[in-house]
């Protein structure tokens, strides 16, 4: 009996080793795979990262020599070209910005972009929503007007956002919709896709500066002084009494971009009170021309609680005794 202990312990002793051995070989292989694949990323970065700067700063008629180059590289060196460029298109803008799109399009990011629109995970979506939004191809607005309303949040709140780069009305519409109570889009996010707009957005902004909807009225008052909305500013006036405290501080701070006069009786009213509407409401007579908020200083002057003076610039009841 002791002879077979003796030899299934070296059994089992060769097979740990082994076990041991192959482990150590496959940490090796996997290492040096490793180190191998970043080395071919590190050269493949230096090489595009050249072709794809180039193509931003080369002559018109350069350009299609270069993106012949690029519509020639191997499929590893494309997706390469792909990534650096979408990196790229989140910081530029005119003409850089329109050649890294034909760029783009030489090394077939169109339609892999296209194809990840339906794709089963959120997060290969919402990477499809701002490449959209970036390259703007043919059938981008389409696509992200789809997005805009997936059943991922994650992916609309990235729709929303891409939609900005569009000056339509549709897209107008979708951004303004997602300022809503419970869209699951953030309304900061839903209001820098407007300012992105600009003007295109003015009448759809003061159209909804009377939405029922809390959300959407928070939303368009605090992008319409920004924007200098026309014809924005009675209804502005108006929000200073809105049910909801976030609407109304975002009407004051509108109208200190987008001054009505007709305001300065309810910024005072509202500068006399206490808290941060008080305080907004004292910063906000002090950027209205002086002609006009007189008299509202003087009584500002006179009885605002501390908080509002200092917000308007006024010294201590102290200082002045």
């Amino acid at each position: 009996m002791t002879w077979l202990t003796d030899a299934l312990m070296q059994v089992i002793l060769l097979i740990t080793a082994a076990l041991m051995l192959g482990t150590i070989v496959a940490v090796v292989v996997q290492r040096g795979l490793r180190r191998r694949r970043l080395r071919r990323e590190a050269v493949l970065d230096a090489q595009v990262r050249l072709l794809v700067l180039t193509a931003t700063v080369c002559d018109d008629d350069e350009l299609p020599e270069l993106l012949q180059r690029v519509d020639g590289l191997d499929a590893d060196a494309q997706r390469h070209v792909r990534r650096t460029v979408l990196g790229m298109l989140r910081d530029v803008t005119g003409e850089a910005a329109t050649r890294l799109r034909a760029v783009a399009d030489a090394a077939g990011m169109v339609p892999a972009v296209m194809a990840a629109v339906e794709h089963r995970s959120a997060a290969v979506r919402s990477d499809a929503a701002e490449a959209l939004g970036l390259l703007r191809p043919p059938g981008a607005l389409r696509n992200l007007r789809s997005l805009a309303e997936d059943r991922s949040r994650e992916v609309r709140a990235v729709a929303i956002r891409a939609l900005g780069a569009f000056d339509d009305q549709s897209a107008t519409a979708l951004i303004i919709a997602a300022h809503r109570t419970g869209s699951g889009v953030s309304n900061g996010l839903a209001a820098s896709a407007l300012l992105q707009q600009g003007l295109v957005a003015g009448d759809a902004v003061r159209r909804a500066l009377d939405d029922p909807d809390p959300g959407v009225r928070h939303g368009a008052t605090r992008v319409a002084g920004i924007l200098q909305v026309a014809g924005a500013g009675d209804a502005l006036v108006g929000l200073l009494r809105d049910d909801h405290e976030l609407v109304r501080l975002a009407a004051i701070r509108s109208l200190e971009q987008l001054p009505v006069r007709s305001a300065v009786p309810r910024l005072l009213e509202m500068a006399l009170g206490e808290g941060v509407e008080g305080e907004a409401a004292a910063a906000a007579l002090v950027a209205l021309p002086p002609s006009w908020t007189a008299d509202a200083m003087a009584q500002l002057s006179a009885r605002a609680a501390p908080a509002a003076r200092r917000a308007a610039g006024l010294p201590a009841r102290e200082a002045l005794a």
